[in-house]
């Protein structure tokens, strides 16, 4: 399946920058999204798309697979039919949180067996694979419980969780709270796992709104991927008035990119799936710091080469 990975699609600068930043070009990704809600989930796939040769995307937080149905779209108008996608599960007012509705005419129901389409990726590679979770942890907990064996090949890169800093501190944030039980056995399974905590990515350094020059670039693109992004800004403009790159730099941690610094953390998860510092708790990997302008460099290189070319 991956035996001769694709042609980078992206700039050449960036792909190679990417390539020897992480030292892997046969290492799987998958990529687990709950894209076409917040667009910070849209532009990290069209990151993916671009550095990433052994990609696979599980769309969280389904609604009837239209997730999945315009996942595999995008990555078709990013050329890149040669990723899988598998819809992934689906959670209660899953459908309020899809804003797409409008783009999915004519396109094609994806796979939706999780388990088993994981299982077979996996035996497709040996060693460990990349899981980059940027939304609800759903989909890897019922990977890793359905299969344990899996969860010593993974190397989780979550974003989501919130130690200091927090817009609502009486309350665990997105990505965890939407599914609290998979959030809890998930961090449980995985050894060490990574968060890219809400503490750093609630930053205005990465807040794009609708004056950022980047929207003005997007606008004036002919690709079919760009005005598919715009789409999903102007959607979500008009619900906030601005998105903050989560995702995107999660990505750029579980590439291993040297914009984010880690620290270990003794780290005890409540019920609620909140985090609290606690010796008698579990040891995970937790950003510290943030390099917001070279993160910026590389996801503005990245994204224009990918959609704007």
């Amino acid at each position: 399946m991956f035996d001769d990975p694709p042609p980078m699609t992206g700039h050449p600068m960036a792909a190679a920058y990417t390539r020897a930043m992480t030292g892997w070009l046969d290492k799987v990704m998958i990529l687990d999204t709950d894209v076409f809600y917040d667009p910070d989930d849209l532009a990290a796939l069209v990151l993916a798309a671009g550095t990433v040769p052994n990609l696979v995307v599980i769309t969280a937080d389904e609604t009837g697979g239209r997730r999945a149905r315009l996942a595999r779209h995008a990555l078709d108008l990013l050329d890149r039919a040669d990723v899988p996608v598998i819809a992934g599960l689906e959670l209660p007012g899953g459908e309020r949180r899809f804003l797409m509705d409008d783009y999915l005419d004519g396109l094609k129901p994806q796979p939706d067996d999780l388990v088993d389409s994981v299982a077979r990726i996996c035996a497709t590679t040996t060693g460990l694979i990349d899981w980059v979770g940027m939304g609800p942890m759903t989909n890897y907990a019922a990977v890793v419980t359905a299969a344990p064996e899996l969860a010593e090949r993974f190397v989780l890169t979550q974003m989501g969780g919130w130690i200091d800093k927090y817009r609502d501190k009486s309350r665990a944030s997105h990505n965890l709270r939407t599914d609290t039980v998979s959030a809890g056995l998930g961090l449980r399974v995985a050894h060490k796992p990574r968060l890219m905590l809400s503490d750093f990515t609630n930053a205005p350094a990465i807040h794009i709104t609708p004056e950022w020059a980047l929207m003005g670039s997007l606008r004036s693109s002919v690709h079919p991927a760009a005005k598919l992004l715009v789409a999903n800004f102007d959607v979500w403009f008009e619900r906030r008035g601005g998105s903050w790159m989560h995702d995107p730099l999660a990505l750029s941690l579980g590439l291993n990119l040297p914009f984010v610094r880690l620290r270990s953390e003794w780290l005890r998860i409540a019920p609620d799936a909140r985090l609290y510092r606690d010796l008698d708790g579990r040891v995970m990997e937790v950003s510290s710091a943030v390099d917001y302008s070279g993160f910026l460099d590389w996801f503005h290189e990245g994204l224009l080469a990918g959609v704007c070319r």
